[in-house]
């Protein structure tokens, strides 16, 4: 199917068509969350023998500062480079001088087997206490995944908030591929920052709208393989592909429930698209909305009881809510003529969703409590935002300078980052849950 005759299909499938303008990230910080948290980070004894991306003091401050909430005070300040315990205790007032407030310090050590050892503190600089210490032994290939941890335990120490820096991103890049209007489209997995990203499915025809079951095992997606839009379940570890959903009509916007066992989706097999709930143990289909609308992008509570939806029930595609049994139906936005996909927050209180204003289409947060609407962005073309599994950040698609890429912004919309793709253009982001054990 070419691009025209697929484009048809998405439009009623996401009601309103959007354009769908990738492998290292770049990250540019436009501005950040008001005060930041300043704090040293000096550079690990014996990280020089590793590669940069490799190194624990470069993972870590890239993650901190890519947050928003740290100033990381850069290492040609430093008075000192302290390796040891001994080496801070006594000389805190050469790090007050330097205004930090806090200060990481660590080493790595070769290890018997190839293995390698990584040992840090973490210390507050104006108490003059040292706050943690942690010793990691891991294969070479885990000292990014140290870097990240270490990160976290920092950001959560000071922001009260568990650190995302372990966690994934998954989405779709799009790159032309042949004749014009003919494009190579693949599912993509990396991780929060954007490194390590790698290719899952590939394909020729488009694949739309990745969701994560709720331990980040698996991914639901729309693919076009077969010329018609078709739901799937793949297992990101092995490959395995499950084909769940190929009705005569349209199957598309896949979700998980919060158990994992069922999946929300928007069918058309009997005409208009309607909202279903899928057993994925069973097969069973259980019909929630019925009459000639389009409803579509079905989105679980964190709780599993309710479901969102985007619905043009009113006349434009608008928010409800209803039961996972498709009672209680009621419209939440009435602020403008324009708002979709939406999707709640991991607490349950916000959703974050796409709204349109004077022809521009932004990432926003919807509050549950008071029904109140605020636009996070200044970008035009947003799509698809998703929460960040710690509720502080979304995770949106966007066009910058003409091509499509990621974006991230904060809950209070104060803090901005762009990540550039190179290579091709991305769309339909989605931020993976915590990793569980």
């Amino acid at each position: 199917m070419n691009r025209v005759g697929w484009g048809f299909a998405a439009l009623l499938i996401v009601l309103v068509a959007m354009p769908l303008m990738a492998r290292a990230v770049t990250i540019h910080i436009n501005h950040g969350y008001g005060q930041k948290f300043p704090i040293a980070i000096v550079p690990f004894k014996g990280e020089n023998a590793w590669p940069k991306d490799l190194r624990p003091s470069a993972v870590i401050t890239k993650d901190l500062e890519g947050s928003g909430w740290f100033n990381v005070l850069p290492s040609r300040d430093y008075l000192t480079e302290p390796h040891h315990d001994r080496q801070v205790e006594g000389h805190f007032n050469d790090w007050r001088l330097l205004k930090a407030a806090g200060l990481v310090i660590g080493r790595i050590e070769r290890q018997p087997g190839g293995r390698v050892g990584v040992a840090f503190r973490l210390y507050d600089v104006n108490k003059g206490v040292q706050l943690k210490a942690l010793q990691y032994v891991v294969a070479p290939r885990q000292l990014r995944a140290v870097g990240n941890a270490i990160a976290n335990i920092v950001y959560q120490r000071w922001t009260g908030v568990r650190g995302i820096f372990n966690t994934r991103m998954a989405f779709i890049t799009m790159y032309p591929d042949g004749p014009p209007g003919d494009f190579l489209y693949k599912l993509e997995v990396a991780d929060a920052e954007g490194h390590g990203a790698h290719v899952i499915l590939r394909s020729q025809e488009p694949i739309m709208s990745p969701r994560w079951s709720p331990h980040g095992q698996r991914l639901t997606y729309v693919s076009f393989a077969t010329g018609w839009p078709a739901v799937y379940i793949q297992d990101v570890a092995t490959g395995r592909i499950r084909q769940v959903a190929a009705f005569h009509g349209l199957n598309g916007a896949p979700s998980f429930a919060p158990d994992g066992t069922h999946l929300a989706l928007s069918l058309s097999k009997t005409g208009y698209p309607e909202i279903y709930v899928m057993n994925l143990l069973t097969g069973r289909l259980r019909q929630l909305t019925f009459g000639p609308d389009i409803n579509t992008e079905p989105s679980w509570s964190p709780g599993g009881g309710h479901i969102v939806f985007t619905s043009n029930r009113s006349g434009g595609p608008q928010i409800y809510e209803m039961t996972d049994y498709g009672r209680h139906k009621q419209r939440l936005t009435f602020h403008g003529r324009y708002n979709a996909g939406a999707s709640f927050s991991p607490n349950g209180k916000w959703l974050t969703l796409v709204s349109r204003r004077a022809g521009q289409y932004h990432a926003a947060v919807f509050e549950l409590a008071d029904s109140t609407l605020e636009i996070l962005t200044a970008t035009s073309l947003d799509e698809s935002p998703t929460f960040a599994p710690n509720g502080q950040e979304i995770l949106y698609s966007t066009v910058v300078g003409g091509h499509r890429v990621l974006a991230t912004v904060s809950l209070n919309g104060r803090g901005h980052r762009i990540l550039g793709l190179r290579g091709g253009d991305v769309t339909d982001p989605a931020w993976s849950p915590f990793r569980h054990p």
